[in-house]
């Protein structure tokens, strides 16, 4: 890569106009160190600086965007079907499974470091594997699906264990929910899994010290676990707020129900194990044919390397098998 980025280098330097702005911007930045030497400026502090304040407004921006949707979420105004909604839900999901909700990444903050990281990627990749800053336009938004391709891969393999662990957990507590979901999460909190028993935990804090209501808490708590537990927590909230007799025996099909979908997620595991397997050979197969062809075939590899219809149809190759992948992966960890 650095043979290829220097090659790249040396052929920009041999034209005369580029060597010249080259030249131009040496001497300003020359001009601007002595500037501030002899002025006693601190051209460091005040650069962090800059950077500082553009971080701080990315952030309070975020957040404002967050707090909105939060709150017209929580009035009515938009509701759970509603486009932003679902990409909000998704994203939480995704960071759930990735392990970082409990860092303080947002959906929001999450989306603008993936769009960032992708435009960084693209540029260093155009410009070190085929020497062009043009193609990292083109390329970007294929480097942007690929890298939440790769990403949404790594949190299904999570996912796949938090519905497990979702399900055993509400299993439990409907078992013993008869005088209420707070005295139940209390009395059954060590054996709740490990997964998601910091999430219950803060549910019974923010409940027992921080005195939420038990509708707010059970929505933080939803918000907490993600998605799979949009039902369980329905029923929950219905049962704390409406009261009416005989409620409780919906949480005994909440058990049944759990206890088919373990049945079924298990059979359907050994199914895309099989599938699985089938899918790395298919793959290691075609890199295997496709190597061959570029190392055999110069003229091939000149046109794959050289041409930027070849770079793109490399591009959108490695895109696809990631993206068979992700399928695969997607339908394994997808709750029933």
């Amino acid at each position: 890569m650095l043979i290829i980025f220097g090659s790249s280098l040396g052929d920009y330097l041999k034209d005369p106009s580029s060597s010249a702005n080259l030249a131009v911007a040496l001497m300003l930045l020359l001009a601007i160190v002595i500037l501030a030497k002899v002025l006693k400026l601190d051209v460091y502090g005040a650069i962090v600086k800059i950077l500082d304040s553009i971080v701080y407004r990315i952030g309070l921006i975020i957040s404002n965007k967050e707090n909105k949707l939060k709150r017209e979420l929580e009035i009515g105004k938009i509701n759970d079907k509603n486009k932003t909604v679902k990409l909000y839900r998704f994203m939480n999901d995704l960071i759930i499974d990735l392990g970082i909700k409990r860092s303080g990444v947002t959906p929001y903050s999450f989306t603008f470091l993936v769009l960032l990281g992708s435009l960084i990627l693209s540029v260093v990749v155009c410009k070190a594997a085929f020497g062009s800053l043009t193609l990292s336009i083109i390329v970007y938004p294929i480097i942007t699906v690929a890298v939440v391709c790769v990403l949404y891969t790594k949190a299904n393999m999570a996912h796949d264990l938090r519905i497990e662990a979702v399900i055993e957990a509400e299993n439990i507590i409907s078992n013993s929910i008869k005088d209420g979901v707070v005295v139940s999460i209390r009395n059954s909190i060590d054996l709740i899994p490990e997964m998601v028993r910091a999430e219950f935990r803060d549910f019974l804090d923010n409940v027992e010290h921080k005195n939420y209501h038990i509708r707010t808490a059970l929505l933080e708590l939803n918000n907490n676990i993600g998605s799979i537990a949009d039902d369980f927590i329905k029923k929950c909230i219905e049962f704390e707020t409406q009261e009416e007799h005989g409620i409780v025996g919906m949480f005994r099909d909440v058990v049944e129900l759990n206890n088919v979908k373990k049945e079924l997620r298990t059979e359907m595991k050994r199914s895309f194990e099989k599938i699985f397997g089938d899918f790395v050979i298919g793959a290691l197969m075609i890199f295997v044919f496709l190597g061959g062809t570029l190392v055999l075939f110069d003229n091939v590899a000149n046109f794959y390397f050289n041409n930027i219809v070849g770079q793109i149809i490399i591009i959108i190759d490695v895109l696809i098998v990631i993206g068979e992948f992700v399928f695969i992966t997607y339908l394994r960890a997808k709750e029933l």
